[in-house]
């Protein structure tokens, strides 16, 4: 089942109606720069995938964590990048 059809569309006007909030907070917050920690985990990601793709997809988080090290990228060994 697609949800990204029109059948199951809503306008913002609806939704905001439903959950109580003004467009103009809608789109305020839409376009609203991102947080630094969303920045840092974008950056997190990019590394991330960059080393996994140089390992031709071999690395696990273990060899991703040690790649990051010496790359100069501080990280945590279990991330929550989604």
């Amino acid at each position: 089942m697609r949800l990204d059809t029109a059948k199951y569309a809503y306008s913002v006007e609806f939704l905001c109606g439903k959950l109580g909030v003004s467009k103009s907070g809608y789109y305020e917050w839409w376009n609203r720069p991102g947080s630094a920690t969303n920045q840092r985990r974008e950056d997190l990601k990019a590394f991330i995938t960059r080393a996994f793709k140089a390992s031709d997809g071999t690395y696990g988080y273990r060899r991703v964590h040690a790649q990051l090290a010496c790359w100069g990228v501080t990280a945590g060994r279990s991330w929550s990048v989604t």
